[in-house]
């Protein structure tokens, strides 16, 4: 039922799907200590709204408060729809925040007692099409939620104490859930990075892929996750890309 994209038209894609079918959604592993990836997050949320997404910000690490204004509370009222249509895209500053760590919860045990594309299909439902959902939350949390889901999953790589063992951490859990987590570091070539690649791949046997800042804009509505039961691709010209025709064999559907 879900689908990221693999191939050159995947983004042309994603957007012909998100504007006729629903929202997309890219997993973000927060570090043990989430408010160390804070700056992380703010800096992709305003990477991707200038790039022209409709971002909302799910923040699974925040408990929800009150009556309204969280995932638990959009989840759990059938009235709550096309959240996110109000954002500005082209706008650093304007992207929708919102806590979800019940919701989160909620949606693990539905994945548990009725897989992941039954609690996808929830999580999506509150949304309006066109906008790209960034679920911020631990590791074995979307380990649990997405297993049987090939999805890309960005883990942060960021400049703090223990950052490498956050980001190992991260793609043990992912890996072994069957993900496909990237590395996604605030600056290139650090040394914390190289650590982390050279573990998992003496560890894990994985190699894991690099996504540099500047690379953000266009890498994650490229690879984030879609309902394949939306309308087919239609040939769509994009100025940066010109015209591409035709969808590629989903990675898993």
């Amino acid at each position: 039922m879900f689908d990221f994209g693999v191939d050159q038209a995947a983004g042309l894609r994603l957007e012909a799907k998100a504007r006729h079918g629903g929202p997309a959604l890219m997993p973000l592993a927060s570090p043990a200590m989430p408010s160390r990836g804070f700056e992380w997050l703010c800096r992709l949320a305003m990477d991707l709204t200038e790039a022209g997404q409709r971002v909302v910000v799910i923040d699974a690490c925040a408990t929800e408060r009150g009556d309204s204004g969280g995932l638990s509370h959009a989840l759990a009222d059938a009235g709550v729809a096309h959240l996110g249509a109000d954002s500005l895209p082209g706008d650093g500053t304007d992207w929708v925040v919102m806590p979800g760590a019940q919701g989160l919860q909620s949606l693990v045990a539905t994945a548990n007692a009725a897989g992941a594309d039954t609690a996808l299909t929830r999580l999506f439902a509150p949304f309006a099409s066109g906008a790209l959902l960034l679920l911020y939350a631990p590791a074995q949390m979307l380990a649990s939620l997405l297993a049987g889901v090939k999805a890309r999953v960005m883990v942060p790589v960021v400049p703090q104490p223990q950052a490498s063992i956050d980001a190992y951490g991260a793609l043990k859990w992912l890996h072994g859930a069957g993900l496909h987590p990237v590395l996604a570091p605030l600056e290139a070539h650090t040394q914390v990075l190289s650590n982390v690649v050279d573990c998992a791949r003496r560890h894990l046997e994985l190699k894991a892929p690099v996504w540099p800042r500047a690379a953000w804009g266009q890498r994650v509505p490229d690879a984030a996750l879609v309902c394949a039961d939306a309308p087919a691709f239609v040939p769509y010209r994009s100025p940066a890309r010109g015209a591409h025709a035709g969808a590629a064999i989903p990675f898993w559907s």
